[in-house]
């Protein structure tokens, strides 16, 4: 089951903030290679969960995963190459 990230603080690998918006267990954020627009999950096994499940970009092909911090209410995207 996906961890609901409603609300959460999002931020990149560095801690710098990031314009997205999340609901439920999903997340909607620009890629920070080109721009093109990007959707992940918290949902196991599924776009985005983790490092072997990257959210892929069509446009550019970086991959990013997502780390949620439940207990701080944030979360972070990072790159598979970070």
């Amino acid at each position: 089951m996906g961890m609901d990230i409603t609300g959460f603080l999002i931020m990149d690998g560095d801690g710098d903030q990031v314009l997205a918006d999340a609901q439920g267990q999903y997340l909607a954020f620009d890629c920070p290679g080109c721009g093109h627009p990007l959707l992940a999950t918290t949902l196991e096994n599924q776009r985005g969960s983790d490092e072997d499940h990257p959210a892929e970009c069509p446009d550019c092909g970086g991959a990013y995963f997502l780390d949620p911090r439940l207990s701080a209410k944030k979360l972070y995207i990072h790159s598979v190459e970070e």
